[in-house]
């Protein structure tokens, strides 16, 4: 990165930039998590810049006395915010933080601030760092539906099952009977004020910056950018065995009902059943974490799947991103079976990356990042029948895949990406000039 401002005597301009989390991606593995890390590890590159990192956290281990703020694991320039309470409805912290808030504001004075979450954080913290530092750029980037959707950002009725196209007090209250319409209205006022003293939000995918154009958000104000990832060595193809086909699929990713691991399961049991699946064997590896945070009916029904496929279904649990080449190594193909809209998936570029091509569910985000043909294909979200057999069909035509290996797309690298920002910011500070 080389973007260096110079007064007329040669010393360095730094500009001081701020990144927010709700969490530390050494503490919670979630894709915001690490994108926002991913810019400030890269931010930090340049002599020109001066870049912070505050994520919160609710690990006692890290709260201090008199402060909830302390440096995380020694490192001055990364931060870690603990506190016990948080209005999640409407994304607000108890009033005993702000001056706290105001205190590691004013001692920071950043000339950008750049969050990619507002939960956990608090809404009041944009309000409070545009009123102590007027000429503050702030930049948001939305990361799931969380302002739209109290049904933890899915947009997924709370039946868990049926999609949601678009929101209202009243539908909200469908799914909430318990919260009146007046009390929704009232949540989308709140935070949309909050929303207007930001200059400017990026949004990973244009799938999902047409659902916030729609809550209400001004369509000027917002800007679809990609997610990147890491460069990675791309990966040559996996060697096949004799009259082997392409057969070995691999899932990735946090484990809850809104993934579609259950659902692929269940294809990979109906795939099983095939003539074709002792010749072609078929495999899938799921490298997967957090089950056991999951309602205990769900971990069961996971469990039983895992145990009726256990003879082409390994569980390898967790995994670090350290370990991603040699996993994706051994697959052809990785799947992502989410049943819920899902915005921009770091695995999806994580894969391509890899050179393995993605078979995913025909909705949102994910259908907008996988073209059918040339990334991968598509199959019928929460549709086991459906993904089973393209599944199947995919794994018996090995000349596909070969024919992807050649065509998919290479997603943007880190360092494109942090210029791409830094254009962003500079484009702020031009207008407001």
């Amino acid at each position: 990165m080389s973007r260096d401002f110079q007064k007329g005597g040669g010393e360095i301009v730094v500009e001081k930039i701020l990144v927010v989390a709700h969490g530390h991606p050494d503490l919670s593995a979630g894709g915001a998590e690490h994108c926002a890390y991913s810019l400030f590890t890269e931010l930090k590159k340049s002599p020109s810049i001066k870049a912070s990192f505050l994520a919160w956290t609710g690990k006692p281990a890290y709260e201090r006395g008199g402060t909830p703020f302390s440096s995380f694991q020694g490192r001055e320039d990364e931060t870690i915010l603990f506190t016990h309470d948080f209005d999640h409805f409407l994304f607000s912290q108890k009033s005993d933080i702000f001056d706290e808030f105001a205190d590691y504001l004013r001692h920071l004075a950043p000339d950008v601030i750049h969050l990619h979450h507002y939960t956990k954080i608090g809404l009041e913290f944009i309000a409070l760092a545009r009123r102590l530092l007027p000429s503050v750029r702030i930049v948001l980037t939305l990361h799931e539906y969380l302002a739209i959707c109290h049904n933890y950002g899915q947009m997924v009725k709370s039946d868990g099952r049926t999609l949601c196209y678009a929101s209202s007090p009243q539908d909200c209250t469908g799914c909430y009977p318990d919260i009146p319409p007046t009390e929704f209205l009232l949540r989308n006022k709140f935070i949309q004020s909050h929303f207007e003293m930001v200059d400017l939000f990026i949004s990973p995918s244009e799938f999902l910056r047409r659902r916030y154009v729609d809550w209400g958000l001004p369509a000027d104000k917002i800007l679809a950018l990609d997610n990147a990832t890491r460069s990675f060595r791309p990966l040559p193809p996996r060697p096949l065995g004799p009259s082997e086909g392409r057969a070995q699929f691999a899932f990735f990713g946090q484990i809850n009902p809104y993934k579609g691991l259950l659902e692929l399961l269940k294809a990979f049991e109906l795939m099983s059943q095939s003539a074709e699946a002792g010749r072609l064997n078929l495999r899938l590896v799921v490298h997967g974490a957090n089950l056991e945070y999951n309602k205990n009916e769900y971990v069961e029904a996971v469990t039983k799947a895992l145990i009726r496929n256990a003879g082409r279904v390994h569980f390898a649990g967790p995994y670090r991103f350290e370990d991603l080449p040699r996993l994706m190594s051994a697959a052809d193909w990785v799947v992502v079976p989410s049943v819920w809209w899902e915005n921009s998936p770091l695995v999806i570029e994580e894969a391509l990356a890899h050179k393995r091509p993605v078979l995913c569910s025909n909705i949102g985000g994910m259908a907008e990042k996988v073209v059918p043909g040339r990334d991968g294909y598509h199959f019928q979200a929460g549709n086991p029948f459906d993904m089973a057999g393209t599944m199947l069909q995919l794994a018996s035509n090995p000349e596909v895949w070969d024919r992807l290996y050649r065509s998919m797309r290479k997603p943007m690298s880190v360092a494109e990406w942090t210029e791409r920002h830094l254009a962003i910011y500079a484009s702020l500070q031009r207008t407001a000039a």
